[in-house]
């Protein structure tokens, strides 16, 4: 291979490097956003599930955000509104309600494991790629400098 073209194939390593790394920056950012959302759909599931349990009208104190909480009274939870996405929710059953989350999570679940075997194979290629690049450019420098 000529030297040119072994140039020519680094700076096409480099530019598919690049490529790559973009493509990890996202993976990582849709693995965030599924953790993150199954995190927030367990926290609903077991708190619905811990409701169950409890008496209406047994007093609770509400999170509203910023570590604040306020009083509450526990109304009737047979009955609970879920958000379906869209910003469009529906009234269900509390229990309907649960099976609904854990298939959510389960559909999450799949995702994540989706995106985490793309992840793997995106840096598989990336280190190959290292690989061949850090070659070719020891190449090219012994050349250049066998030239001198």
């Amino acid at each position: 291979m000529s030297q040119q073209e072994k140039e020519k194939q680094l700076r096409r390593f480099v530019t598919e490097m690049r490529m790559m790394e973009g493509s990890v920056d996202v993976l990582n950012q849709r693995l965030q956003l599924l953790t993150s959302s199954m995190s927030e759909l367990r926290l609903a599931q077991g708190s619905l599930r811990d409701l169950k349990g409890v008496e209406s009208g047994n007093p609770l104190l509400v999170p509203v955000g910023g570590g604040v909480f306020m009083d509450a009274q526990l109304g009737d939870i047979s009955k609970v509104v879920v958000g379906i996405g869209a910003d469009v929710s529906v009234e269900m059953d509390c229990e309907k309600a649960v099976e609904g989350i854990g298939e959510r999570l389960q559909e999450m679940e799949q995702a994540q494991g989706a995106v985490q075997q793309q992840l793997g194979q995106i840096l598989a290629q990336l280190e190959s790629h290292q690989g061949m690049a850090e070659r070719l450019s020891m190449e090219i420098q012994n050349a250049f400098q066998g030239a001198q």
